[in-house]
């Protein structure tokens, strides 16, 4: 393969601006090579060659200072939480024998050890990868600066080129320490089949060691992305040429939107999960390390396609069989919805490892710390979800009402039929802007700094929570009025959510976009770095106002009748699912370019505190470090010095 393509196949994205420039100084050579005066007038050609040849190892020395200034700066870092760690590790190890000998004497054992073991797991793991991707950018950038020297060479014949390799670039930290750096991975590896897996090295190997970058996907998640989708836009073509034809009856229309708009919601919001990882991905952004997942087993785009179409086909299949029920023999199809219902759910908790097995434990775990949201550590990915919820609150309330009408329909009941809202709606309708609202609440007293934003934050979910008891209050008393605007509740309702849309989409905006940062100039309205092209971001600011604001053009249609309020309800479930689209994929960018300021590639995991005679072995450590890097360094330079000095 060829350098250009390695090189951005397998650079770290969240360091990117600080690798060399390859492409710019490549392209400088190439067009230093087509203005280069005829190699036959002698002198001139000379010249031109040295004077090039003067500037572009000037800037490629810039270049490697630049990239030097980073790899030390991480290879200090690395040497810190090398030596933090082993002493950690020890300690434990320290305890655990303490334990063993305990027991012989009968002392109780000492407390959380088996728990600061297993995040010394974690913490290894994460280490071991944040080493590998250190590595990486120190071989990618020596490759980058050898292959640029060797071009200059063959582009315009010198000395410079192999001098300038020997004396400069191979006596920098860069080619130095990178020895040193796979020592510690070495090291690394070494320790943990030791301690951690009592010397198993394959078990060791298995959690540490990352899948290569750009490893193809396995063909089994192909094929049956390929066949599910292929058998899904078939049905779902049949399915919608059947019901236009079949449904009539707009009571029959009604009964079958009812009874099957939360699997097609949940369905659509799959889709749109698989569109996000793909743009994600696409674009280098970096969604794995923002949700804390491992980067072991990372669930791929087709994976996640595959699951989504054979959702998707399973209940559009189920849509056909109720529709077309007297040609299949069914003589009661009200059972049939049920699939929509029973499927996700049975896919969610499944315990057997297929159907991305770690990507559900992963949410179910989240909507665990979800429901403890107040007592429990907020993490990204636990507010991301819980803000998912909040676009998925019509999918909620008609699986609901679809429960409620099989406890009806069971017993018989005369209102089996009947859709109406009752006080689990309300209550569905507000719990995620509850989740969220005690999350705020919950991270602004877990942080040290106290932000002001998180509360900002948790008054937007409140005035969400307000709207929607007055909405409440609202629906219950329209009966005693001619018109909804008679109705004193209606103005209440009508100014809540005024306010609250306000609110909630300057926060959309300002806050999860990070737009309105420049006023001026070929980016307004927007920000100084962007990942994706100019009009996404115009046309997200569109439609962000345009869907916040659809409760306007819903009062509009109902007041006037010309829509019924359960067909605007799906209209706007639709767009809202179309909105959570947009806002996924430029929150998470968000995120990836914070991350990038910070150079965070990797998860920070938290083992315990250092006392002071462990912070007093640290130093020892990486004293001890510091003295061996010193020796390699002194020892290169005189060796460099000796291949320099002229022959006796």
């Amino acid at each position: 393969m060829k350098l250009d393509k390695t090189f951005e196949s397998h650079l770290t994205s969240e360091w990117r601006q600080q690798y060399v420039n390859y492409e710019e100084l490549k392209n400088l050579l190439h067009t230093a090579l087509e203005n280069a005066p005829n190699p036959r007038d002698k002198n001139v050609y000379d010249v031109y060659c040295q004077n090039f040849n003067d500037e572009f190892y000037a800037k490629l020395t810039t270049e490697l200072k630049r990239v030097n200034e980073f790899f030390e700066y991480k290879m200090a870092e690395a040497r810190r939480k090398h030596a933090t760690l082993k002493v950690k590790l020890l300690y434990i190890k320290g305890q655990s024998e303490a334990n063993v000998t305990g027991a012989v004497k009968g002392l109780p054992p000492l407390a959380d050890q088996p728990r600061n073991l297993r995040k010394l797991d974690r913490a290894y793991a994460e280490f071991y990868f944040s080493l590998v991707l250190l590595n990486n950018y120190q071989q990618l950038n020596y490759a980058c600066f050898f292959k640029l020297s060797q071009k200059c060479r063959k582009y315009f014949p010198t000395s410079n080129g192999p001098r300038w390799i020997q004396s400069t670039l191979d006596v920098t930290p860069l080619n130095i320490d990178g020895v040193e750096l796979r020592e510690m991975i070495s090291e690394v590896e070494d320790l943990f089949t030791q301690y951690i897996t009592d010397g198993d090295r394959g078990k060791a190997m298995e959690k540490l060691r990352v899948p290569p970058l750009g490893q193809p996907t396995s063909m089994g998640y192909v094929f049956s992305a390929g066949v599910f989708m292929g058998l899904f836009i078939v049905s779902i073509v049949v399915c919608v040429i059947s019901a236009y034809i079949l449904f009539s009856n707009t009571k029959q229309f009604f009964i079958f939107t009812r009874l099957f708009r939360g699997s097609f919601l949940l369905m659509l919001y799959g889709f749109s999960v698989v569109a996000n990882v793909y743009v994600w991905q696409s674009m280098g952004i970096n969604h794995v390390l923002i949700f804390d997942l491992n980067p072991r087993n990372q669930t791929e785009c087709l994976k996640l396609l595959s699951t989504a179409s054979f959702f998707g086909y399973v209940c559009v299949l189920a849509m056909l069989l109720f529709i077309h029920h007297k040609e299949f023999g069914v003589r009661d199809p009200f059972y049939i919805p049920l699939v929509g219902l029973v499927l996700p759910v049975a896919l969610l908790i499944n315990p057997v490892h297929i159907m991305n097995f770690p990507a559900r434990m992963w949410i179910l775990q989240c909507f665990g710390r979800i429901l403890a949201a107040p007592f429990c550590y907020v993490h990204f990915a636990d507010f991301w979800i819980a803000d998912q919820l909040g676009s998925l609150v019509q999918c909620s309330v008609d699986y609901y009402q679809l429960i409620r009408f099989y406890v009806r329909y069971s017993m018989d009941r005369e209102n089996t039929f009947d859709f109406e809202p009752d006080a689990m709606v309300s209550v569905l309708r507000c719990l995620p802007a509850w989740f969220r609202m005690a999350q705020c609440i919950k991270r602004y007293r877990d942080s040290p700094m106290k932000p002001a934003s998180y509360l900002v934050n948790a008054f937007a979910y409140g005035s969400t929570l307000v709207v929607g008891v007055i909405s409440t209050i609202q629906m219950e008393t329209s009966d005693k009025y001619q018109s909804i605007f008679e109705n004193p509740w209606t103005w209440g309702y009508l100014v809540g959510t005024l306010v609250s849309t306000i609110y909630c989409t300057a926060w959309d905006l300002l806050q999860d976009y990070g737009l309105f940062k420049v006023w001026k100039g070929k980016n307004i309205f927007l920000r100084k770095r962007l990942i994706y092209p100019k009009w996404v971001y115009y046309y997200a600011i569109l439609a962000d106002l345009s869907i916040r604001f659809f409760w306007a053009f819903e009062v509009y249609l109902i007041y006037n009748n010309l829509l019924l309020p359960n067909n605007i309800k799906t209209l706007y479930s639709i767009c809202e699912i179309k909105r959570r689209f947009i806002w996924n994929t430029l929150r998470l960018e968000n995120e990836h370019l914070y991350n990038c300021g910070n150079f965070r590639a990797t998860r920070d995991i938290y083992v315990s505190a250092l006392n002071s005679r462990d912070e007093l072995l640290v130093k020892n450590l990486l004293d001890e470090s510091r003295r061996n890097t010193e020796a390699r360094r002194d020892s290169n330079a005189t060796k460099v010095t000796h291949s320099d000095s002229p022959p006796s």
